[in-house]
């Protein structure tokens, strides 16, 4: 994504909600430069899922952005149920298991094939 196209998704998405938080005064800048440069893009989503479900939080965007958990994928090795949807063997961290294809497509995980029972 180009760097026009992320800052127009920061202030649609992200900092609207900030707009009448009195935190949010003189803080766009360097909430921006994390958001922007040192959270992954699936954090940017997650946060944006949180805001849209809860909206903002009365506190320094600055600071709730670095503090926001990394979000994290399901791994579904070993587990007694599967979702119904396509799941895939991938690489995550290293590390395989099975996801959704979703979930890997978003983590940007190296996809091994299908997984098939």
């Amino acid at each position: 994504m180009d760097i026009n196209s992320l800052y127009r998704q920061f202030n649609d998405e992200f900092w609207d909600y900030f707009l009448s938080s009195a935190q949010a005064r003189n803080r766009k800048g360097k909430t921006w430069d994390w958001w922007a440069y040192k959270r992954t893009p699936v954090a940017r989503k997650a946060m944006h899922t949180y805001l849209k479900t809860y909206g903002a939080p009365n506190e320094n965007p600055y600071f709730w952005v670095k503090r926001f958990p990394e979000p994290v994928p399901t791994n579904y090795n070993g587990a007694h149920s599967l979702p119904a949807v396509p799941l895939v063997r991938a690489l995550y961290n290293g590390t395989g298991g099975i996801y959704t294809r979703a979930e890997a497509e978003l983590f940007r995980m190296d996809i091994k094939g299908d997984f098939v029972l």
